[in-house]
């Protein structure tokens, strides 16, 4: 299990996560995208950006509910194998 800081693109409040260490199992040395839902870490969602060493590099904004939902379709078509834990 790791801690990653998450900082909102668009108000800068933070929050500490703890991420499963296997959610690079199945694809290690990229990228991978998460979906930070609305109440995660402020009242905003994006998605996170994040390399195999657990650093963000960089955030999507997202601008209607319509293209998180359309994240999550397309996540479930894949084994998901990742959780996320607030502290």
């Amino acid at each position: 299990m790791r801690k990653v800081r998450i900082i909102c693109p668009v108000c800068s409040k933070s929050r500490r996560i703890t991420l499963s260490d296997d959610i690079f199992n199945f694809d290690a040395g990229s990228l991978l995208k998460f979906p930070i839902k609305s109440g995660t870490v402020c009242s905003h969602q994006f998605i996170i950006i994040m390399d195999y060493n657990f650093s963000i590099r960089d955030y999507e904004i997202i601008t209607t509910e319509q293209e998180l939902t359309q994240f999550h379709r397309l996540e479930k078509k894949n084994i998901s194998l990742y959780e996320f834990i607030s502290y």
